[in-house]
């Protein structure tokens, strides 16, 4: 399976310039906002949608993997990529978690 998953990112690579997988990205990245919206919707009620909050979810996940294929692509997710983005999603995290902590201690 690793060796079709490395061919497979081969072929697109070969096919698909650093510029177009960008375009792709973008393209997941937002289909990936809507399908989060949609999950939202669908666990909420409010503006009901016809799909179920299963359907919807499984959606999502679609999403995700369709970005994540993208970031692998453009090479994103390996060595120094990877400890970096990790390193600043630890730090946005962080100031998150902040942010919240915060909104509590205002608000109460």
């Amino acid at each position: 399976m690793i060796a079709e998953q490395k061919s497979s990112i081969e072929i697109v690579r070969d096919h698909l310039d650093q510029p177009e997988l960008l375009v792709q990205l973008a393209e997941e990245a937002t289909e990936l906002a809507q399908a989060a919206l949609k999950l939202r919707r669908a666990y909420t009620g409010v503006n009901p949608t016809p799909i179920t909050a299963k359907d919807a979810y499984q959606g999502l996940l679609e999403e995700i993997a369709d970005v994540s294929n993208c970031i692998t692509a453009l090479g994103f997710d390996s060595g120094i990529y990877r400890m970096e983005v990790s390193r600043i999603a630890s730090e946005k995290m962080k100031r998150w978690a902040e942010r919240l902590e915060m909104e509590d201690d205002h608000g109460t």
